[in-house]
């Protein structure tokens, strides 16, 4: 009998209500049961070649039909190839397609109970209005779900520790990412950590010439591209300081340069870009990182913040 290729031979139909999800291996997650499928889909399509895109769109849209495929079949249906869908599990650091597909089988079931709205990115001239205004609120809800759970934890511990004992942090956020650069800064400054915001990189290269060891720089940027990250990155390394990047791409000139990389999962589409639902999640991680800095510093950030209530209480 010829040898069996586990990645051509389909799963019967009733694995998915055969498989315990809280039980099975990566249940919680990948391989190594450290990130949920699904997110990691989302956060990597971005930066996928278009072959790779389609399989991972219909991957995340029909997560319990692929669950059931054989990997030609998967192909076909993406449009693409069996050679793709290997290359796609390698790129996601996933074994084989065995495994991607018993993981989408179990993200499928997990999802099943309860009755959720249609998400979607799409606005159309025929989208009604309280449709819209739940999914919007469903996909920040989302977004903010799924960065928690791809937090690089060691990183995230990292960083907050450096940011409260730092002498100075510096915050950039370029076009609507500067809204959140200024609301770390004043997180920061109210827990008694000076800091200073700026709206491009010209502007935060002028004020890295003042930045010493230890300090860190925390720059906001949607894709990470050179032209909003790189020279900053680049300054405030030279002068010793610990560097963060704040991004949705987890592969971008930016997430070359600096020490630690944030992923902010996101849904944009052209009709939404830099709205709020594309930036929540950014805002999300300054928000755990301020609120980690009360943790990991807790006496002095309470004292801080109750001096800072106390100054305010005079006036107003």
């Amino acid at each position: 009998m010829p040898p069996v290729d586990p990645d051509k031979t389909p799963l019967p139909r009733s694995t998915p209500d055969d498989l315990d999800p809280h039980d099975a291996p990566g249940a919680h997650g990948t391989e190594d049961g450290s990130l949920p499928i699904l997110a990691v889909l989302r956060a990597a399509l971005p930066t996928l070649p278009p072959q790779l895109q389609q399989l991972a769109r219909v991957a995340l849209e029909s997560p319990a039909d692929v669950g059931r495929m054989t990997i030609t079949e998967f192909a076909s249906k993406a449009g693409s190839s069996a050679a793709s869908v290997t290359r796609l599990c390698r790129t996601l650091d996933i074994s084989g397609f065995s495994r991607l597909r018993m993981e989408l089988a179990l993200a499928a079931q997990r999802s099943e109970p309860g009755p959720a709205p249609r998400i979607s990115g799409d606005i159309t001239a025929q989208t009604p209005l309280p449709d819209l205004v739940a999914s919007l609120a469903a996909i920040g809800a989302r977004s903010m779900e799924e960065t928690a759970r791809l937090l690089d934890q060691e990183s995230f511990t990292t960083v907050t520790r450096a940011l409260g004992d730092a002498s100075h942090v510096y915050a950039i956020g370029a076009g609507s990412a500067h809204v959140i650069a200024v609301s770390l800064e004043h997180k920061l400054r109210s827990l008694a950590i000076p800091a200073t915001s700026f709206h491009d990189p010209p502007s935060a290269v002028i004020g890295l010439a003042a930045a010493r060891r230890g300090d860190v720089l925390v720059v906001i940027s949607e894709t990470g591209t050179a032209g909003e990250c790189v020279a900053p990155l680049s300054e405030a390394k030279t002068r010793g300081c610990l560097t963060v990047l704040i991004t949705r791409l987890a592969r971008s000139p930016g997430a070359d340069v600096a020490d630690h990389v944030l992923l902010a999962v996101q849904d944009s589409t052209p009709l939404r870009t830099g709205t709020l639902t594309s930036r929540i999640s950014e805002m999300f991680l300054a928000d755990c990182l301020a609120s980690g800095i009360v943790v990991s510093h807790h006496e002095r950030s309470i004292e801080a913040l109750s001096s800072v209530e106390e100054a305010l209480e005079r006036y107003w």
